[in-house]
């Protein structure tokens, strides 16, 4: 089932208002309490995840994330957080993630619940609490992350690269039917979030200022090979 909310595409004044709506977010969206999921994933806004579900307490996870915040307020669930599981923290995770929203989801043929989720921006996380269904909750404040760039005329180097990509693995491309390859922050955050580099090394990317070292690693990784494994 498609969350149509989330999936409309966004061009011309919809993404200036996009863009207005993300640099409001750090009054609007200055601290919530949501559930934190502890994987093995990098995701940058943005993003997209296909995630596999199965038990209880992240059943109730995703139930709860569909309840929207305020009929006011943007048409948009509660979301959770998915960050990064480590055993050398506390509760496993560090003291940031990814805000996403389900925006796709159905039951696949073992019966498993199956959601997309899309990444809307990163987060600080702190006060983490365990309820009593064991799901891990904490305090979520928005952090900021690179700026948005705008669309190029042409794709450069690295969004040919990134659609070459795309071609060759139609799995990762379903789950962008509108793509962004002329918008070189967007090229720049889906190849950190699927190269091969530990999750330590992708970290250094999160940073606001992050975009200039972001882009000059992926021009020496990805256009300094003759392909991309």
């Amino acid at each position: 089932m498609k969350i149509t909310h989330e999936t409309s595409p966004a061009t011309g004044a919809q993404q200036a208002g996009h863009t207005e709506s993300r640099q409001q977010e750090p009054t609007r969206l200055a601290e919530q309490t949501l559930a934190v999921f502890p994987l093995p994933l990098f995701v940058l806004p943005g993003g997209v995840q296909r995630l596999r579900i199965f038990e209880q307490r992240y059943l109730a996870m995703v139930s709860e994330s569909l309840v929207t915040e305020s009929v006011a307020a943007e048409s948009t669930g509660k979301g959770f957080v998915i960050a990064r599981y480590d055993k050398a923290f506390d509760f496993n995770v560090p003291d940031w993630g990814t805000k996403v929203q389900v925006v796709d989801f159905h039951h696949g043929e073992d019966g498993l619940l199956v959601i997309d989720v899309r990444a809307s921006h990163l987060v600080s996380l702190d006060r983490f609490e365990v309820r009593g269904d064991g799901l891990l909750m904490a305090r979520c404040r928005y952090r900021d992350h690179w700026p948005t760039q705008p669309p190029r005329a042409r794709r450069g180097e690295l969004g040919q690269a990134l659609s070459e990509l795309f071609v060759q693995h139609p799995p990762l491309a379903e789950l962008y039917p509108q793509p962004e390859f002329n918008r070189l922050d967007w090229v720049c955050a889906r190849f950190l979030e699927i190269l091969p580099l530990s999750l330590n090394e992708k970290e250094k990317f999160i940073l606001p200022n992050s975009f200039s070292q972001a882009k000059s690693f992926l021009d020496t990784f990805i256009l300094g090979q003759d392909k991309i494994n």
